[in-house]
């Protein structure tokens, strides 16, 4: 499925690259010092690692001074460090097998100017997201982002109507040979008791309560499944 695209993560780290050029690249920070990133649920960091080489990391279009990755599999983080082996010794990689959540609890304020987090908050009750946004405003630096991708859902839609509707975008898998029947029962039975989508508006609601100045989306991808949504700290 990632291989051609069907559930659009190419297109939303497309997206993503879009937004750390158009943030962060020399035309928008001709003044620009390397930046301090911080990858919660990075897993594998294959698309990120892809992503941060097309905008020209560590040293080019995209001025990278450390990299630090957070993911509670041993496996996935050491393929993470083959894949982001480009950025080194430039960029100061850190990977560490721990939990997103309890990582951000304790992180010092203001420690880094962006964070990234791809398909990892979803798994979080609201209550536990709004906690998270709540650490991870304070981990940022004045003029700091968070780059969320993850899914959401259709305004006024309710949780089951999002799973139906990705249940029917799996059956078309089914049906073009992507993947087989079986396969797609794995990933339901995954999506199905575990993803948690929010509307666009509660993560704005979160987001304010939790002290940025800003939260936008950005892009969505063709069946309204998964959304980029970019939030803001205030400016120095």
């Amino acid at each position: 499925m990632l291989a051609v695209d069907f559930l659009f993560h190419k297109r939303l780290y497309r997206a993503a690259q879009e937004v750390l050029l158009s943030r962060w690249g020399p035309s928008a920070c001709p003044t620009r010092q390397p930046l301090a990133m911080l990858d919660l649920g990075c897993g594998d960091a294959q698309q990120i690692a892809a992503t941060l080489s097309q905008c020209g990391a560590p040293g080019g279009n995209l001025s990278l001074a450390s990299y630090t990755g957070v993911d509670m599999s041993a496996p996935a983080l050491a393929i993470a460090q083959r894949n982001l082996a480009f950025l080194q010794p430039a960029c100061t990689v850190s990977l560490l097998q721990q939990d997103m959540t309890t990582f951000v609890e304790a992180c010092p304020a203001g420690q880094f100017d962006l964070i990234f987090a791809s398909f990892a908050v979803h798994h979080l009750s609201q209550e536990g997201k709004a906690r998270f946004l709540a650490h991870a405003a304070r981990c940022l630096r004045p003029g700091g982002a968070f780059i969320l991708v993850d899914v959401f859902l259709r305004e006024g839609e309710e949780r089951q109507q999002w799973v139906e509707r990705f249940r029917d975008h799996m059956s078309e898998a089914v049906a073009a040979g992507i993947v087989d029947e079986d396969e797609a029962a794995t990933v339901m039975g995954h999506v199905e008791p575990f993803d948690l989508p929010e509307h666009v508006c509660t993560y704005q609601r979160m987001a304010s309560d939790a002290s940025f100045a800003a939260a936008e989306c950005l892009h969505t991808d063709p069946k309204e499944l998964s959304r980029l949504m970019l939030l803001r700290t205030r400016d120095p």
